[in-house]
Formats: structure tokens, sequence, C-alpha cells
């Protein structure tokens, strides 16, 4: 009798769902780094914390960056007045011109002083506008909620990103893990990322979408290559996930 109902279902289109052994991992890792020089001065956060996004975790030095800022507003301030005058003083030029009071020399100078004081004015604007840059590659912030899982630095190290840009620290990515599995390669012709499954962990069904299928083997035996299948999916709020731990990915054989 259960044979003819198994095959009943078969006949009518209904799935049947297939487990692969998984085991869980991180959604995203990621590390942070800077593309401004200095001296760390401050670490904010310790291995194992959580960070909440736009959290400041890392800062550099900011003494030289404080001078120079001042400077520039400085600089910014004197172009400012400079081309403020000569724009009036461009007006009163033309004004005169038209009244033929001036001549096409000293209209033309007129000109060439208010676009050389412009350019100086926008010159001192971008300036500015660099090192504040500067100050904020200064301060490494979290671009998501996260979890520290290691730090590369410590305060009084100097950091130099000439060339390469030198990682700082390590953030997971909190509140969004992955399942890994393998799978052959007839299963993973058969899927698309995107496609819902479901996700075993400490005794708990949770909902998950397909995010990754390999196109490379990992590993290959005598039933054949093997390819990487990955899974997002959210935990249950509180239950705090370690990746490595043991999970069942189940698909549904259609």
């Amino acid at each position: 009798m259960r044979v003819v109902v198994i095959f009943c279902l078969l006949l009518s289109g209904q799935s049947l769902a297939r487990d692969l052994q998984a085991v869980t991992d991180w959604h995203n890792r990621m590390a942070l780094s800077t593309v401004a020089s200095g001296m760390v001065n401050r670490v904010n956060v310790a291995v194992g914390e959580v960070v909440s996004r736009g959290s400041v975790l890392i800062e550099l030095d900011l003494r030289q960056n404080k001078a120079e800022l001042a400077a520039a507003e400085s600089r910014l301030e004197a172009a400012t007045q400079q081309n403020d005058e000569a724009r009036r003083e461009l007006d009163r030029s033309l004004e005169l011109y038209d009244r033929t009071m001036l001549s096409d020399h000293e209209r033309k100078q007129a000109e060439i002083e208010a676009a050389t004081a412009d350019a100086a004015y926008r010159e001192a604007q971008a300036k500015l506008v660099g090192i504040r840059l500067q100050r904020e590659y200064s301060r490494v912030t979290a671009p998501f909620d996260g979890i520290v899982e290691r730090i590369h630095v410590q305060p009084g190290q100097a950091v130099i990103n000439r060339f390469n840009a030198i990682p700082l620290l390590t953030l997971l990515e909190h509140g969004v893990m992955k399942a890994v599995a393998d799978v052959d390669e007839r299963t993973a012709a058969k899927l698309e990322p995107g496609t819902g499954v479901r996700i075993g962990v400490r005794g708990q069904w949770l909902d998950g979408k397909i995010a990754f299928i390999g196109i490379q083997p990992m590993a290959g035996d005598a039933e054949g290559a093997k390819y990487r299948l990955e899974a997002s999916f959210t935990p249950m709020s509180g239950m705090r996930l370690r990746a490595g731990e043991k999970a069942v990915m189940r698909l549904r054989d259609e």
C-alpha cells in the first residue's frame, strides 16, 4: 500500500524534500581599511564585540590633518574675498567700458584678473574638500551591523597605504548567515540563485534562499565532481550562531 501511495505522489508532481549535510558560515566577511596613511591613534572595539553600522572602529592621528584643515579654511576665506572683489572690479570696468571711459586693453585686464581670482577660489575649495576627505578617511567606520572578528593593528602602529591598502580590521556581518553544502553536477544544474530552501540548525527550521552555486568543482570522487552551494538565512532572535556549526539544507526536488 505504501508503494502505491509514493508512486501516486510522484505521478501527481508533488515535490519531495532532499536534505544535504551543511555547515554554517558568515554571510559577509569584510576586511576594512582606508586610503589614508598615518599613526593609529585609537582602536575603539575589541574582538567579538557587536557594533552598529556607522560606528567608528579605528582612528588615525588627526593632529596634522587638523592643522592642514585650519590652513585650508583660511586660504579659502582669503580667496573668497579676493574673488568677490575681482568680480566687483570687473563689473565697474564693464560699466566704464560701456560709457567709453575704458580701453579694450583695460577691460581685458579686468576680465583676466577676475578669471584668475575665480580659479584661485575654486582651487582653494578643492583643496579644502580634499583635506576634509582625508579627515573622513582617517576614521574606519562599520559599513553594516557586525561582529569584530579580528583587529590587525594597535595604537601607535604606523599605517602606510601609499601603494596597497593594509587591512586594519575584519568585520563579520551580524544577523545574516549562510549554510554551505556540496552538491553533484546534476543537482547543481537544476538549482538557481534565489530559490527558497529550508535550513535546519540547532533543532530549528529557518527559511533561506540559495545565494551561490559554484561553477568550479571543489572536489571529486568516484561519484563525480562536487560543487559548492550556499544559502543565506537569518537566525532567530537571540540565536548566536557560530561559523562551522552543523546544519541541514533542505531542497525541494521537483
